[in-house]
């Protein structure tokens, strides 16, 4: 990174922050998943304007949803929220408008709306464990209807909306679809499916509370995730990362400010250094999830722009699926089928 326009950019980062924002330095409260922000760049803001970073992670999207809508949101500053989700805590009124950047390219321009800014996007796949498993891992359907050497050695990620994605792509159905049909066929392979499953916990938390586990092999996980694994499990390549065949299914996070936020100015400002081109690039050289800003590219790893499982050539894009918003009726479906799975499966 070229030190005189990080040396720049951080005076008139400086400059910009009003005295209301500096004067108060008691800790800004960042609520988002593990490990998906930098060390350095938390380091960087607390550095430049003395206001802590507390940390508050989630791992299930319900749960994260749930604290939104509560009294216990005006303890949070800032939050990751994913594209299919913004909208729908927006209409709510769970959201504090965020100031756009207007004229600035980037990546799935409409993903956030009003009330959200681009933070990271990627992509929703399976990893595998390159020691257990020598066959190649290139559908949704290895997942799914999985070999019988994976018994036992599966994980899936139990929440509604990535459960019935991942079946509903393996069985090539649109992953908003409103069929009873489509639906009850997805119910069915994810029956059939758990049979095979260890575990319905997110596998990085699952990893990240046993990094001596050598239960799961195989499993549904968000493009970056391999890295942490790796680093839990001591391995450079333990963990690989696969693009179903099916075609790419993309996710966009954004950050937002709750409406119940004390501090909305310090949030702000928080959110805008996050969204700098090098703040952003050093994000994605750190946790291996792709910007969603072109500016930030020449700020980026040349290794991480070649990998085409972060950066997607043309031709992956043109085929690759956004997450979707769901509406009130299609997320009750989903949540009933994911609770009789769940039921089905603990019975089982």
């Amino acid at each position: 990174m070229p030190q005189k326009t990080m040396a720049y950019s951080a005076v008139l980062f400086s400059a910009m922050l009003s005295a209301s924002v500096q004067a108060d330095n008691s800790p800004l409260t960042l609520f988002t998943w593990e490990d998906f922000v930098g060390e350095s760049v938390i380091e960087e803001w607390e550095k430049q304007t003395g206001i802590p970073i507390h940390l508050v992670l989630y791992d299930d999207e319900a749960q994260r949803n749930l604290i939104l809508s509560g009294h216990n949101a005006e303890n949070i500053d800032v939050v990751v929220v994913d594209n299919s989700t913004i909208r729908v805590m927006s209409q709510a009124g769970h959201l504090y408008p965020v100031e756009q950047e207007v004229r600035r390219e980037k990546l799935w321009p409409e993903a956030c709306g009003r009330y959200g800014r681009h933070y990271l996007w990627g992509t929703y796949g399976i990893v595998y464990r390159s020691d257990k498993i020598d066959r190649q891992v290139s559908s949704w359907m290895d997942l799914l209807d999985p070999v019988e050497e994976l018994r036992g050695h599966v994980g899936m990620l139990g929440q509604a909306d990535e459960l019935l994605t991942t079946a509903l792509a393996a069985l090539g159905y649109p992953i908003d679809t409103h069929s009873e049909t489509h639906l009850k066929e997805a119910f069915q392979l994810l029956k059939h499916q758990s049979h095979f499953v260890e575990t319905y916990d997110y596998i990085y938390s699952y990893v990240s509370n046993s990094p001596d586990q050598e239960d799961i092999w195989i499993a549904p996980a968000y493009s970056g995730d391999q890295e942490g694994l790796n680093e839990l499990q001591g391995g450079d390549a333990l963990w690989q990362y696969t693009i179903a065949d099916e075609g790419a299914i993309v996710w966009v996070d954004c950050l937002a400010i709750p409406m119940e936020s004390k501090r909305k100015e310090e949030a702000q400002a928080f959110i805008n250094f996050l969204s700098r081109a090098e703040i952003s690039a050093r994000n994605t050289d750190r946790l291996w999830v792709a910007s969603p800003y072109k500016d930030a590219i020449p700020y980026i790893d040349s290794e991480i722009l070649n990998d085409t499982s972060i950066y997607l050539d043309a031709e992956a894009i043109q085929n690759s699926t956004l997450f979707k918003e769901l509406k009130g009726v299609d997320i009750l479906k989903r949540t009933r089928i994911k609770d009789a799975l769940i039921r089905y499966y603990d019975s089982n």
